[in-house]
C-alpha cells in the first residue's frame, strides 16, 4: 500500500508541475515520506551505487553543510537557517539515487503523465492569453495603444500561471522527453506536441527559454553526431552547434521584442552587486543574506521598485557568491559542469539537457532561490534514475 501511494504520489506531483498549486507542496511531502516509509535503504540489495550518483551525493552533502556552516556569521540566521531548510529539498537525489524506487514506476508512464499535463497547461494558456488579449484590447483600443510586452507576460494572464521561469523550464525538458519516448508514442504524435511546445515557450515572451530550446537542439543533434566514427563530421557537427548557440544568444539578447526599447532591471541589480565585492568575497554574507544586502543598497541609490519588490541577485552564480564567497561560486560552477561526464548513454542525454537548462536560467535567475526550482531540478533528475520497465526488479518483501 505504501509503494502505491508512493507511486501515485509522484505522478500527480508530475501532473501539478505546470500549476501554482498548493497540491504541489503536499504531494512532495507525502512523496517523501511514503519514499522513507518504504524503508528501501534497510535492504542492502537496493543500494546500488553508481558513479554519477556518488558525485551528486557528495556534491549534495558539502552543499548544504558549507551553507549550514554559514550560518555562523549570517547576518539574519533565521533567514540563514530557512535557506539551508530549502536546500535539504535536494537530498531525494542522493537516497532514491542509491537505493532506488519501487516496481510500480515505469519511466514511459511518467513521460507520458508529465506530457500530458503540460499540454494541457499549454491548452489552459492559450485560451487564458486569447481571451486576455481581446477583452483587453477591447476595453482599451479607444483609449491606448496596444503594447505586445503586455500581451506576453504571464503575470498579466487571469489564471495566475506560474512563474514564466519555472514554467518554459518545465516545457523545455519535455523535448528530451519526447525524443527518448518518440519510440512508444509515435514520432507523428510527438513533432505534433512538439510543434504546441514552440508556440507556448514562445507566447510566454521567455528569452532563456529560447536559448535553452537551441541548446537542446544542440545537445540532441551532437549525441548522435558523437556515435558516428566520422571525425571529421563530429568536427563539422559540433563547430556548428557552437555557432548556433552563440547565434541564438547575442539574437535573442538584441533582438528580443521583450529587449528592444526597454531598461533591463538586471543590469541594476548586478551593477549594484558587484560595487562594494570586498563585502562578500572572502567567506560571504552568510546563507540566504545577500538579498537583505542588496535591499540596504537599493535604498541608499534611491532604487525605489527594487527595494520595494526586494529583488533578488538575479543571477544564481553570483548569489552563491555573495552568500558563501568567491571559492563556494567557483566550486559551485564546476560542480554543475563536470556532472554529465559521470553518466552514460541516455542518462548522460537526459542530464546534459536539464544541466544545460539550468546553466543558462541560472545566468538570469536564482533556480535555486525558491522551493519550486529545487522541486524541478530534484524531480527531473529522478526521472534520469527511473529505470525501464524491463530493468525494473520486484520489490523486495518484508
Amino acid at each position: 500500500m505504501i509503494s502505491k501511494i508512493n507511486f501515485w504520489a509522484f505522478l500527480v506531483l508530475l501532473a501539478a508541475l505546470p500549476y501554482p498549486l498548493p497540491i504541489i507542496r503536499v504531494c512532495w511531502a507525502i512523496w517523501c515520506i511514503t519514499w522513507l516509509a518504504e524503508l528501501r535503504f534497510l535492504d542492502k540489495r537496493n543500494f546500488t551505487p553508481s558513479r554519477g550518483v556518488i558525485y551528486l551525493s557528495v556534491g549534495i552533502g558539502v552543499w548544504i553543510l558549507w551553507n549550514m556552516l554559514s550560518v555562523a556569521w549570517a547576518a539574519d540566521t533565521t533567514l540563514a537557517w530557512n535557506t539551508v531548510g530549502r536546500y535539504c529539498s535536494l537530498l531525494p537525489i542522493p537516497l532514491v539515487g542509491l537505493f532506488g524506487v519501487n516496481k510500480y514506476y515505469n519511466i514511459h508512464t511518467c513521460f507520458k503523465v508529465l506530457l500530458g499535463s503540460a499540454l494541457i497547461s499549454i491548452g489552459v494558456y492559450l485560451f487564458a492569453h486569447y481571451w486576455v488579449i481581446n477583452r483587453w484590447a477591447a476595453i482599451d483600443k479607444h483609449n491606448a495603444e496596444v503594447k505586445v510586452i503586455d500581451w506576453l507576460h504571464m503575470d498579466d494572464l487571469l489564471l495566475d500561471m506560474k512563474h514564466r521561469l519555472h514554467y518554459t523550464n518545465l516545457l523545455c525538458m519535455l523535448f528530451p522527453c519526447l525524443v527518448l519516448a518518440r519510440k512508444k508514442t509515435g514520432t507523428l504524435p510527438a513533432i505534433g506536441a512538439g510543434a504546441l511546445l514552440l508556440i507556448a515557450i514562445y507566447l510566454t515572451g521567455s528569452r532563456v527559454a529560447l536559448i535553452n530550446l537551441v541548446l537542446i537542439a544542440v545537445i540532441t543533434a551532437a549525441y548522435y553526431l558523437l556515435q558516428t566514427q566520422k571525425r571529421w563530421i563530429q568536427a563539422l557537427g559540433l563547430s556548428l552547434a557552437f555557432l548556433c548557440i552563440s547565434g541564438a544568444a547575442v539574437g535573442v539578447t538584441y533582438f528580443h521584442q521583450r529587449s528592444v526599447g526597454m531598461d533591463e532591471p538586471r543590469m541594476l541589480i548586478w551593477q549594484t552587486a558587484v560595487e562594494h565585492p570586498q563585502d562578500y568575497l572572502a567567506h560571504g554574507l552568510g546563507a540566504g543574506n545577500a538579498t537583505p544586502y542588496l535591499v540596504k543598497l537599493y535604498e541608499e541609490k534611491e532604487l525605489t521598485e527594487h527595494a520595494q519588490y526586494q529583488y533578488s541577485p538575479h543571477n544564481q552564480y553570483l548569489g552563491v557568491c555573495m552568500d558563501l564567497g568567491i571559492v563556494a561560486a567557483l566550486l559551485f560552477i564546476l560542480f554543475w559542469l563536470v556532472i554529465p561526464f559521470f553518466f552514460t548513454g541516455e542518462t548522460r542525454y537526459w542530464i546534459l539537457c536539464l544541466w544545460g537548462i539550468c546553466l543558462c536560467t541560472m545566468m538570469t535567475d536564482m533556480l535555486l532561490g525558491g522551493l519550486e526550482g529545487i522541486v524541478f531540478v530534484v524531480v527531473m533528475t529522478l526521472l534520469s534514475f527511473i529505470k525501464k520497465s524491463s530493468e525494473i526488479r520486484p520489490l523486495v518483501t518484508r
